[in-house]
């Protein structure tokens, strides 16, 4: 009687698993980096959202009965701040932090914005958004909302929580 054995080996199949294995190998590796690229990019398209919410927040401010923001005030914006008051649409529950200065130029008789934000694996510290490049996120757990140490300056307004007030 003729045997009729058509199937594949322990040897063939074994084979294929180690090149399906290779090929899952180079392509995990290959991968890596461009999610690692698409996480900066986001997280820096959420830094010039974040000056955006700035602008907005500075013009409205401006216009409050307090009078805290002056149309030359330095200001530094929270992320907490403009997280709050609905600037900006994400927070610490998000696992965001970050601030925005807002610096008042005479000369040219313009603002200019820095922008520091983190999501827990990247960091994006004191960059221009004229001057904004992924590759400036380093790796970093947060940043402080701080505006770099400006919100403590004397004369400057920060703004944090629910308030803006200006710094003794």
């Amino acid at each position: 009687m003729k045997s009729n054995n058509k199937g594949f080996t322990l040897v063939e199949l074994l084979a294929v698993i180690v090149i399906l294995a290779v090929v899952m190998t180079m392509a995990v590796t290959a991968v890596g980096p461009l999610m690692a690229r698409a996480r900066k990019g986001a997280l820096g398209e959420e830094g010039l959202n974040l000056v955006e919410g700035a602008k907005n927040a500075l013009q409205l401010e401006q216009m409050k009965a307090t009078g805290a923001i002056k149309a030359t005030s330095t200001v530094c914006f929270s992320l907490a701040y403009l997280n709050k008051n609905q600037y900006f649409d994400k927070g610490s529950s998000n696992g965001y932090t970050g601030s925005v200065l807002v610096t008042y130029d005479s000369t040219k008789k313009n603002y200019t914005y820095k922008f520091w934000i983190s999501n827990g694996t990247y960091v994006f510290s004191g960059v221009s958004p004229d001057a904004y490049d992924y590759e400036q996120a380093t790796d970093g757990a947060s940043v402080a909302e701080t505006c770099g140490g400006a919100s403590t300056k004397k004369g400057n307004v920060y703004c944090n929580g629910t308030t803006c007030t200006a710094v003794k």
